[in-house]
């Protein structure tokens, strides 16, 4: 570690070169983040600033673990970009979708069978309904049935005043009255998909933005940035999200910086074999492929993803 003053001493960390001599007015969110013993509890965060000289420095890495979820096959299900609440109110449908819309994104919307098993235990309403007992089954937030659906035995029933769905163990999906007042799940979605075309750069700067701060604040202050993607989970919804892009690509956070691959968020690559090619030194995600990442030149304009950081980055 470097004892020069720019970096203080970290317990758990990674030290990297973070600043790129082609682009070194490029700045990582970065934070070096005390811990109690091996409890693995955070003391104190500490901002540092990027060192104007001797650009290949050392600076300290906090190293965000992903949320891990309950076992599905054996599997686990991480997924950083999305976050679930189950709010212990009663409230109708209608009243626990508005709570959501007002204070989150929308009630969640569960896609596959590992999403669902997430809230094996909880008992509320999800996003499912529909308009009358005529209509197909939709999201609250738009989308269809056709790729997953967990209805328990007998169910829906095809009472026509149960418009809306109720989730109970073991996970399984009732059509229910919409009046009825029960808890509910809520998500937040970190992820931002802008349908605008530019460089990787402006994106970085148009994320930033969104904070309301520019992207010479002190690093650490941005409340969103060029997305970081790291568990598959993640790619796999954010590959879904990117279908609505007018672009075959869309940038993320990802970047090559000085001789490594960083996250612009602070948040360490995990990836093993991404090659170090001077000529494409920008992130992207590939909307029409299984590839965890690809890599193009940075002048390139594509749509982009933002998302709103971790509050502990």
């Amino acid at each position: 570690m470097s004892q020069d003053g720019w970096c203080p001493l970290c317990l758990r960390g990674i030290c990297a070169a973070p600043v790129d001599p082609a682009a070194p007015h490029l700045r990582l969110n970065v934070s070096c983040l005390f811990f109690l013993g091996n409890s693995g509890l955070p003391l104190q965060p500490l901002s540092l600033r990027r060192p104007s000289e001797n650009m290949m420095r050392n600076i300290c890495i906090f190293v965000s673990l992903p949320l891990v979820l309950p076992l599905v096959d054996g599997q686990r299900f991480n997924l950083t970009v999305v976050d679930f609440m189950h709010i212990k109110e009663e409230k109708t449908w209608e009243e626990a979708q508005a709570f959501c819309r007002e204070n989150h994104t929308d009630l969640v919307t569960i896609r596959n069978e590992k999403e669902n098993q997430v809230f094996d235990g909880l008992w509320g309403w999800i996003g499912l309904y529909r308009d009358s007992e005529t209509s197909p089954w939709k999201w609250s937030g738009g989308q269809g049935t056709e790729n997953y659906s967990n209805w328990a035995d007998n169910e829906p029933d095809e009472v026509e005043t149960e418009l809306c769905v109720l989730m109970f163990t073991p996970v399984k999906w009732h059509d229910f009255s919409c009046q009825e007042t029960e808890y509910f799940i809520c998500y937040d979605d970190k992820l931002v998909l802008v349908k605008e075309k530019k460089t990787w750069e402006e994106a970085l700067e148009h994320c930033r933005s969104l904070s309301g701060e520019h992207t010479t604040s002190v690093p650490g202050e941005h409340i969103y940035d060029l997305a970081t993607l790291i568990t598959a989970d993640d790619h796999d919804y954010a590959r879904e999200r990117a279908q609505q892009a007018n672009t075959d690509e869309v940038w993320t956070g990802l970047r090559f910086l000085g001789d490594e691959w960083f996250w612009m968020g602070g948040e360490p690559v995990l990836y093993q074999d991404i090659p170090n090619c001077l000529a494409f030194r920008c992130g992207v995600l590939e909307k029409n492929s299984n590839n965890f990442f690809g890599i193009r030149d940075c002048s390139e304009r594509k749509n982009f993803f933002c998302y709103k950081k971790p509050k502990n980055l």
